[in-house]
């Protein structure tokens, strides 16, 4: 169809015309419905709003800045289900990060609650109790397997064995659970905040 393929090549190089920004209105509302609905539906628990909206956000600048060119249909509805395809897989992609983030926080400090947790926000422990009561290697390790997403993934990074992996970070399990209870705290502020960070950098 001249009259979408039109449209198309306009929106990715001035985006100034009617058509254009009519295209892109209709994209916007699409990829901001799809991934309120999955989020809904699959995500509730680990995505803010602010960062669903990044989403939709990341997915619309793919779209305007060369994926769109990629499209090979004919029709509004091809049109639609290639835009879906490329906001699920990004979608996916910060979700299935999250869960994996989540997952390591849940078990890093030991494996169940090392302390009742305190009125504070995790951010908020960080400024009160800035320095981290663990040296600069366990530091250091940890956030390299928080980077790395799994004790898998760090060993082969490291081409080390992933019982290698494990017994490091279990003996830092054990000098954590030795600590003083503030102490812990501030441990789970830092895991969290930095696994924040890691996933804002790989977003």
């Amino acid at each position: 169809m001249a009259g979408l393929r039109d449209q198309i090549r306009q929106l990715t190089s001035d985006r100034r015309s009617p058509e254009a920004r009519a295209l892109y209105g209709t994209l916007a509302k699409y990829v901001e419905r799809r991934t309120h609905n999955v989020v809904r539906h699959a995500a509730s628990d680990l995505l803010a709003t602010s960062e669903v909206e990044e989403v939709v956000a990341d997915v619309l600048l793919q779209l305007v800045t060369g994926a769109l060119l990629q499209f090979r249909g004919d029709s509004v509805g091809e049109l639609m289900a290639f835009v879906r395809t490329v906001t699920d897989r990004r979608l996916w992609r910060v979700i299935k990060k999250r869960i994996k983030n989540k997952r390591m926080l849940e078990a890093l400090p030991n494996e169940g609650a090392l302390y009742e947790a305190a009125a504070l926000r995790p951010d908020q422990l960080v400024r009160i109790v800035p320095d981290l009561p663990l040296s600069e290697a366990d530091e250091a390790y940890l956030t390299a397997l928080l980077e790395a997403g799994s004790k898998a993934e760090l060993a082969r990074q490291r081409s080390l064995s992933r019982a290698a992996v494990t017994q490091r970070v279990q003996r830092i399990q054990k000098r954590i659970a030795s600590l003083e209870p503030k102490d812990q705290m501030a441990v789970d502020a830092w895991l969290e905040h930095t696994a924040r960070q890691v996933l804002e950098r790989q977003a």
